[in-house]
Parts: C-alpha cells; sequence; structure tokens
C-alpha cells in the first residue's frame, strides 16, 4: 500500500484519478510512460467538435478522458511495447464515448504499425456504425486527413501506409482471416456470444502491439462476454489476479445507493462532474425511466433478471477488515461442481459476535474440473486452521470426502434436501441483514453471493439460481458452513471420519 506522500506524488504526475471523478474500479498505473498525451495532441489537432454547445471548436478531451487515454496506452517501463492487449471501459450514457474511441481508431489507423487493420465492431451493424460514422465525418472534415485517407461506406484507407479502418458486426461472417492491429468493441454487453470477441483477440496474434478495447455500459446477465470481462477485470483490479496485460476501468453507482440519490450520480457519471452533463437531465430520467433501466444506463449497474434473495445493501454493510484467526476453530462450506460451472470454499469461524467468512472460487475450465487443487486446498486449510468441519453437497464430492476422511479430515454431508436447506438458507438471511456475518469484499463471492434468487416450496423458500444462469456455489457453501458454524446440528465424532447429517 503506498503512502498518503507517494499518492499525492502520483495524483500530481497523473498517474491517479481525482476523488471527482475516479472510476468505482480500475486497474493502477506502473509506468509512466504513455503514448496517451500523442492521441490528445492528435484529436486537438486534427478533430472538432460535431455537436453540443461546443460545436466546431477542436476536440479537446476533459481532466478525465486525458487519465483514461494515458492509462490505456501505457507502456512498458522495460519492454517498451504497449502494456495491454485487451482492455475493458465501462461507461453510463452520454459520455462521449464515441468521440473518444473514434479518435483512437483514426489515430490507430495513421500512426499505428505498416498495413494496421483497425476494426470497429459491435453486436449489431447499426451499433457499430456509430463510431465508425465519427471517424469517417471527421476524416472528411479535416483538410489534412481527407487529402491522406480514402473514405468508403464501410471502410477507411490510408494508402501510404497501406492500413484500413472497418465497420464490422456479429452478422459478419469472414472474421477467421482477419488479422487485426486494433479492436474497438462498442457496447459490448450486446454481443450474445463470445465468438467474434475470442476471433477478433486470437486474430492479432502475430502483431507487434495489438489492442482490442472494449468499451461498454453495463448489461444484465453476467455469463455473457461482457459479464465474464467485468468479472475478470474487477478481480485485476483488486489484485486477485496478476494480468498485467488487461486494463480495466469501471463507472459504477455505489450498489446499495437509491436511484434518486444525485451524489451517486455524480460519482459514475464523469461528464456530470465536468459540467458537460445537465443534472436536469438525469432529474427527468429518474421521473421517466423503469429503475432497472436508469440503474443499467445512468449509473451502470448490472441488474439482474431477478430479485436477489437478499435485501439491497444487505451484503455490503457485513464488509469488514477482520481477518481469519489461527488459533480459532473454522467450518469450511465446500461446493463442487461439473465441468461448466464453478467450485466454492468458504471459511465460516466464529469471532465474539460475528462470523468472518472467506470464500475461494475456481472458475470453470475448458480442460474439467480442478478436483486436484481442490483437494490440496482443503488440505492445506487443514494444516493452517483448526478446521471442525468440512461440510460438503455429496453429490459430486463422494469420492474426494472419503479419500480426504481416510487421510484424517473431518468430513460432514450436508444433503441439499428441503428439510435441510430451508432452515439453513433462513439462518444465513437473518445472520447477514443482522450484520453478524463478515466478509472482505472481494468481487466474485459478493456477486455470487448477491445472484441467488429465493425459490419457494410447499414449506418454505430455499436458494436458487432462478432463471438465470449466474453462478451460485459460494452463495450455497456459505450457507452450509454458517449453518454448521452456528448451529451445529449433530457434532462431529472424535475420530476422523464422514458424518451424514440428515433431515
Amino acid at each position: 500500500m503506498s503512502s498518503p506522500r507517494s499518492d499525492s506524488a502520483s495524483k500530481r504526475s497523473g498517474l491517479l484519478p481525482t476523488s471527482r471523478w475516479s472510476p468505482a474500479f480500475y486497474t493502477p498505473r506502473i509506468s509512466k510512460l504513455t503514448d496517451g498525451d500523442e492521441i490528445i495532441r492528435f484529436a486537438a489537432e486534427h478533430f472538432i467538435v460535431l455537436k453540443g454547445f461546443r460545436a466546431g471548436q477542436p476536440l479537446a478531451f476533459t481532466a478525465w478522458q486525458k487519465w483514461l487515454l494515458r492509462s490505456l496506452f501505457e507502456r512498458d517501463d522495460v519492454t517498451q511495447r504497449l502494456r495491454y492487449r485487451r482492455a475493458l471501459i465501462g461507461l453510463p450514457r452520454k459520455q462521449g464515448k464515441s468521440l473518444m474511441l473514434s479518435a483512437v481508431g483514426v489515430y490507430g489507423l495513421i500512426t499505428g504499425e505498416a498495413g494496421a487493420e483497425v476494426y470497429v465492431v459491435a453486436g449489431d451493424r447499426q451499433q457499430a456504425r456509430i463510431i465508425f460514422g465519427e471517424a469517417k465525418q471527421q476524416i472528411q472534415m479535416s483538410p489534412v486527413l481527407s487529402q491522406e485517407c480514402k473514405v468508403y461506406r464501410d471502410a477507411i484507407e490510408m494508402p501510404r501506409f497501406g492500413s484500413v479502418l472497418r465497420v464490422l458486426s456479429s452478422e459478419f461472417k469472414g472474421q477467421a482471416g482477419l488479422n487485426p492491429s486494433l479492436v474497438l468493441f462498442d457496447e459490448l454487453w450486446n454481443q450474445a456470444t463470445p465468438d467474434l470477441y475470442d476471433q477478433m483477440t486470437l486474430g492479432s496474434g502475430a502483431r507487434v502491439e495489438p489492442l482490442v478495447v472494449s468499451i461498454t455500459t453495463a448489461g444484465y446477465d453476467l455469463e455473457t462476454v461482457a459479464g465474464h470481462l467485468y468479472q475478470y477485470g474487477k478481480r485485476c483490479a483488486a489484485g486477485e489476479v496478476p494480468d498485467k496485460s488487461f486494463g480495466f476501468w469501471w463507472w459504477e453507482a455505489p450498489p446499495d445507493c437509491e436511484i434518486t440519490d444525485e451524489k451517486a450520480w455524480q460519482v459514475c457519471n464523469p461528464n456530470l462532474s465536468e459540467g458537460l452533463l445537465d443534472i436536469t437531465d438525469m432529474r427527468t430520467a429518474v421521473q421517466q425511466t423503469d429503475e432497472s433501466a436508469f440503474r443499467r444506463w445512468r449509473l451502470n449497474q448490472w441488474v439482474r433478471s431477478q430479485e436477489s434473495w437478499l435485501p439491497a445493501g444487505a451484503w455490503e454493510q457485513c464488509r469488514d477488515t477482520r481477518e481469519l484467526q489461527p488459533d480459532l476453530p473454522i467450518y469450511v462450506g465446500i461446493d463442487m461442481a461439473l465441468k461448466h460451472d464453478s467450485i466454492a470454499v468458504v471459511i465460516a469461524q466464529p469471532q465474539d459476535d460475528v462470523v468472518v467468512t472467506r470464500a475461494h472460487i475456481w472458475q470453470p475450465q475448458d480442460e474439467g474440473v480442478d478436483v486436484a487443487g481442490v483437494e490440496a486446498h482443503l488440505r492445506a486449510l487443514h494444516r493452517q486452521y483448526q478446521v471442525k468441519e468440512f461440510v460438503y453437497d455429496p453429490a459430486y464430492f463422494q469420492r474426494s470426502a472419503e479419500q480426504l476422511a481416510d487421510d484424517g479430515l473431518p468430513m460432514v454431508e450436508f444433503p441439499q434436501s428441503a428439510a435441510r436447506m430451508i432452515p439453513a438458507c433462513g439462518n444465513a438471511y437473518e445472520m447477514i441483514i443482522n450484520r453478524r456475518v463478515t466478509h472482505d469484499g472481494s468481487p466474485t463471492y459478493t456477486d455470487q453471493v448477491l445472484s441467488a434468487a429465493q425459490r419457494m416450496t410447499d414449506t418454505g423458500w430455499r436458494l436458487s439460481k432462478g432463471k438465470s444462469k449466474r453462478k451460485i456455489d459460494a452463495c450455497i457453501s456459505l450457507v452450509m458452513a454458517l449453518d454448521r458454524a452456528t448451529t451445529r446440528a449433530q457434532p462431529t465424532s472424535a475420530a476422523p471420519s464422514i458424518v451424514q447429517v440428515w433431515n
């Protein structure tokens, strides 16, 4: 963690954002080297504002846009190459993203490597043409650029360097043979499948400094390419994933805010803090727009197609800095998975009047479930802590549980029957809303807890995915761990063995 003095120096050097328009999540700068200032100068010399109260003036990026461009085009101190190969930028509507990315695209066309291929891509052709249309118009209005470039309906060529800028959508079928140097994905949330994104990313492998930049507003399904990148970006920003080649900058309002909270509007709309967005427009929108749509388009929050099992803000208020104590007992919930699901191990440790929890989550892998990795993690927990019980759903973990029990680990079966899960879910709910549970704010853990929904049965409610494809494995593990940590329906026997917890 940096000192206040170093933070102050970083702000003066432009490495850190100001609190007035700071993103909610972002990958921090490592190097002061950047091409961002070149793009800023290029735009000021060759682009003009086409609409609004600054129409006709040279394009002067705002403070937050300059910071973002400098961050996006950071260079590595050692290799001198661009740091990022992939990047995701999340912004609400009306932040000037089309104009900003059109400048990036034209800059890549003119100053990129010889034979550069720049592609503007979106889920549908109409959306893809927004950034491309902006670039096309800027070139036609520039005395210098119009002399250098040939403008066509769906392409802009620069014969001198053999470079091209094209517009594509998911309807295009020939992307497998492309060799992109720069790709600009617009509104990635609307990209139904990862096919086009994967093709554009993998197709740039022969380039010296390939870059795929996606810019989007929030969506409503995290089980999409945009949702996966959003979750991955938060893990990178939190330091959970050491991927220096992935850039992430995401503005969004606090998850528990009211939609009428004007301070929350300021937090997630950097143009509002710059005076480029009229607050009366936001006030009108909040009165005339459905809450879910307002949260997506104006607060840039991912919304769920179903209500979470927890009241708004209940999980967030449980965030705490308390750590696990090695000298206190813990209970471990395990939710194993099949090939395409995640695996979650959640620790619950009673401390005074609360239960401290931590989660370790394995994302699905193409090569299959990492059973050996899970078993090794459980053995490590057994060595490090006083584990009273490893509580697991026997459906997919019975064989591993038997081997672990033979090695001395106290394994406890937790069948997912209604008679067992209904009271366990109710217990977890009461503990969370009464702030008797703490967590460290891990983005993946939080998303899986909040993605669960209530499913009513004849005898009560229990947790379910509902109609969503979101993963809730950490939530199920949490429920099991909390149940055993607080109620302990049956004590573990003295000799290490598998204990069955029945109705």
